[in-house]
């Protein structure tokens, strides 16, 4: 009888996991624990619910996104090369099936510039001749298909930073692109409340830090 009970309750549990409503709320749910702590343990539990969800829910573009979000940062926080690549291999397989559903969605470009940084950071000499070209690429793409999005200026804010002087780089370079994606960020209007919004917090460090660099120089 216990048994019978209990293969009910998890056969009612599912179908209710299944439901517009409640995939929403178990992602809202791993998205807000991400949010408050950048972990191993918060990004792999939100790689696990997307693919809790994806196996129900394949044609959906959103889990499949944040599953490559997630295995991206998780590739950041990991030190063993080997490794993050493996997580980084996750990362772009999930972004291309997010592709495939939604090929008009600027985070999905993105998310894959994320991967394409996350990869130079193995043997950064070799790899920017490979990976900067194809970040730079995702992220012209994102411009194409959303100009307003403030993630575009956040991430080209931070790559243009770390590049040399003589090849348009630095402090200087980067702080009106930084001051773009700001005003971004307090213009976009997001279409739904589960639609990406992380890099508000990261774009105002580092617009301070350059401020302060160049005020010092």
């Amino acid at each position: 009888m216990k048994v019978f009970l209990f293969i009910a309750l998890l056969l009612i549990s599912l179908a209710s996991f299944a439901s517009d409503t409640t995939y929403y709320a178990v992602l809202r749910n791993s998205l807000a624990l991400a949010d408050q702590e950048y972990s191993i343990s918060t990004y792999q539990n939100l790689a696990n619910t997307c693919d809790r969800i994806i196996a129900m829910r394949k044609k959906e573009w959103l889990p499949a996104y944040y599953r490559a979000y997630a295995y991206a940062h998780l590739g950041y926080m990991t030190e063993d090369e080997e490794e993050k690549d493996a997580l980084l291999d996750k990362a772009q397989a999930s972004a291309d099936a997010a592709l495939i559903l939604n090929p008009e969605e600027s985070e999905i470009q993105l998310v894959m510039a994320l991967i394409c940084y996350g990869r130079m950071e193995i043997n950064p000499m070799f790899r920017a001749t490979i990976y900067f070209p194809k970040a730079n690429a995702a992220l012209e793409k994102a411009k194409e298909l959303s100009p307003g999005n403030p993630r575009i200026y956040y991430l080209e804010g931070q790559s243009t930073i770390y590049k040399p002087a003589f090849m348009g780089g630095g402090a200087e370079a980067a702080l009106p692109i930084l001051e773009k994606a700001l005003q971004c960020y307090m213009e976009f209007v997001h279409p739904f409340d589960l639609y990406p919004h992380w890099g508000e917090e990261e774009t105002l460090s580092l617009y301070q830090d350059c401020k302060d660099e160049i005020e010092e120089n």
